[in-house]
Formats: structure tokens, C-alpha cells, sequence
């Protein structure tokens, strides 16, 4: 639903009219929500196979905010950098029937990533702006489990996964004034994830679509 309206409200950029230019020097700093996926592993979560204890990766929706800053270097051309947080929250109900006192299983995860990359900028008439690039970026999240009975104790906090990978995007942005308007962008991720615990080891190739809507602020606008 999120990468929905996301797409919507890009479509509707294209519509725009006004008065705001880019220029080399110029710049854009937004606010944004975002989702995407959070890419986990926890031996909690594995399996053992002829004697030995493996850990299983497994993948979740997440949803964040993230502050993103574009700098013209040339007049269509901007180098960018993102920050942000993500989290997600699972809750499991025991069925009909159940043994008396089954609880609520909950699995909380969060995360952070950082990503640095290059966009092209292009002016749809006054007040819509259109991006895209590439970019790389580190992403590194981890689960907490309650009531899953993983350990002797009532909750259990996995190790951290991290995947570094690369990502692409095509966005756009509405004035509303001069110096205020709405962003939105759709993307991709493809990267390598790994988490170690115990001793045990997983890697695996990670893939997935990403988005964001938000508040956007220029500055050195013409």
C-alpha cells in the first residue's frame, strides 16, 4: 500500500507548475517515512541437521524515517546522502483450543542504514523536479523475541545481520512554495547479508523494493 501511494503522488509531481530553479550550488534536504525489508537471521531461528546447528535467514517488512540530503554539483546532476531508522513489530495469537495460558508471541525488530549516491535532477516545468540514480549503502538490523521459548529466559535479542549492497531509485518532488514541497521515490536493493552467532555462520544474497514520502526543504534556489 505504502510503495501505492508513493507511485500515486510521483505521477501527480509530474503535474506541477511554478516558480523554483536548480542550479549548481543548490540544495535539498528532506524528511522522509519509508519502507522496505529487513533482512534477518537468528540461531534461534535455525535448524540442526546431522548433528550440526544452522542458522536460517529470513526477511520482514519494515517501516522507518529517514533524513536525505541532495547537493547540486552541476545543474542536473546531485550527489546525495540518507540516514535512517527502520523497525517492525510481529504479534502471534494462540488459536481456538490452545492450552490454557499460551501467550501472545511478539518479535520486535529495528534497524539503521546509511546510503551515498548520485542522481540525475531534470525540471518538469517550474515546480516538479524528477531523480534518479544509483547508490550504495550498509544496512544493519536485529530481532528481539518474547515468549518464543528460544531460551530458558522469557525473551531473546539476535545478533545483528549486515548487508551491504547496492540500491536504485526514481523519485520526484512538488513545490508547494519556493522553498517547501513533497518527495517521493520508488526503488530497489540488491546486496549480500550476513550474520554470525555462536560460531555459526550465514550469508545470502538479498533483494528488495524500498520507498519513501515526505517533506522536502531548498536551499539556493533562483
Amino acid at each position: 500500500m505504502f510503495r501505492k501511494l508513493a507511485i500515486a503522488t510521483l505521477l501527480m509531481m509530474t503535474c506541477a507548475s511554478g516558480a523554483w530553479a536548480l542550479s549548481k550550488g543548490s540544495s535539498m534536504f528532506a524528511v522522509e517515512f519509508t519502507d522496505g525489508s529487513a533482512d534477518l537471521a537468528d540461531l534461534g531461528s535455525g535448524f540442526t541437521i546431522a548433528g550440526g546447528d544452522y542458522i536460517r535467514p529470513y526477511s520482514v517488512p519494515e517501516v522507518g524515517v529517514q533524513g536525505q540530503y541532495w547537493y547540486l554539483m552541476a545543474d542536473d546532476y546531485a550527489l546525495t546522502l540518507a540516514a535512517g531508522v527502520g523497525l517492525s513489530r510481529t504479534t502471534l495469537e494462540p488459536a481456538n483450543g490452545s492450552l490454557p495460558g499460551a501467550p501472545d508471541l511478539k518479535a520486535n525488530t529495528n534497524s539503521f542504514n546509511i546510503r551515498i549516491g548520485g542522481d540525475r535532477v531534470v525540471r518538469v516545468g517550474e515546480r516538479a523536479v524528477l531523480y534518479g540514480g544509483p547508490g550504495v549503502e550498509f544496512w544493519s538490523g536485529k530481532a528481539k523475541y518474547e515468549d518464543f521459548g528460544i531460551t530458558s529466559t522469557a525473551s531473546y535479542t539476535g545478533v545483528s545481520t549486515k548487508r551491504f549492497g547496492f540500491s536504485a531509485r526514481l523519485g520526484g518532488t512538488m513545490l508547494i512554495n519556493p522553498n517547501f514541497g513533497l518527495t517521493s521515490h520508488v526503488g530497489h536493493r540488491f546486496g549480500r547479508a550476513s550474520v554470525e552467532e555462536l560460531g555459526a555462520k550465514t550469508s545470502w544474497w538479498a533483494s528488495s523494493f524500498e520507498g519513501s514520502m515526505g517533506f522536502v526543504f531548498m536551499y539556493g534556489g533562483k
